[in-house]
């Protein structure tokens, strides 16, 4: 009887199935032991090193190349817009030149004994050059009865006048801005008091004789 459970023992050891032992290419391995590999021989770690200081200075030098760049393109397209706005500014300049004379010949037209149809023919020009400077941003700068503003107008004469002191009383030549940008300065007389100004004692009056230079 003994016999017979050592037989069923024996028998039931050999149905069981063993564990499966894992190969040498199956086992995975400790991070001791990967750490323990080696990379490569020593010149070949010098070698990527070197090549990765290259990689950074070539990534440093073309950050700075992209710097410069945007900021050479803001400042092209700053000019760029500078000249656009301001690049017909002599142009607009002579043309007040030919504003100034076709005012002062209506002026004189209406004066003197001359045909109707040739005093509107004058005006309706004057009328069409200011209307295209007016498109180009051209405004004029307030005359007479307006303060004197040394950013606007240069005063030719200070005279003694019973109006407040600083008060333009007579506009030599009419001053323009361009898009808030002053074009031609006016130059004006000057109401002068008993008592000098703040702007006097400023040294804020212009007074060249400029009706000299343009004659």
């Amino acid at each position: 009887m003994h016999g017979n459970q050592e037989t069923t023992t024996t028998a039931r050891e050999t149905q069981e199935p063993k564990a499966a032992q894992p190969s040498g290419d199956d086992q995975i391995k400790s991070p001791s032991s990967i750490e323990q590999t080696p990379t490569g021989p020593p010149e070949v770690e010098e070698a990527l090193q070197k090549e990765r200081e290259k990689s950074e200075d070539y990534l440093r030098r073309l950050q700075y190349l992209q710097a410069d760049f945007e900021n050479y393109r803001k400042r092209a397209e700053r000019e760029m817009g500078e000249v656009k706005r301001y690049g017909n500014e002599r142009l607009l300049s002579d043309l007040l030149v030919v504003v100034d004379e076709l005012e002062l010949g209506l002026e004189k037209a209406r004066e003197g004994d001359n045909s109707p149809a040739l005093v509107e023919g004058i005006r309706m020009v004057l009328k069409r050059f200011t209307g295209l400077l007016a498109k180009e941003g051209v405004v004029r700068i307030e005359g007479v009865g307006s303060r004197f503003d040394p950013a606007l107008h240069e005063a030719a004469l200070k005279i003694p006048s019973e109006k407040e002191e600083g008060t333009i009383i007579e506009e030599i030549r009419s001053g323009y801005t361009l898009k808030g940008r002053v074009l031609r300065p006016s130059i004006v007389k000057v109401a002068e008091g008993s008592e000098p100004s703040s702007s006097t004692k400023n040294g804020q009056y212009k007074t060249e004789n400029i009706i000299e230079e343009e004659e």
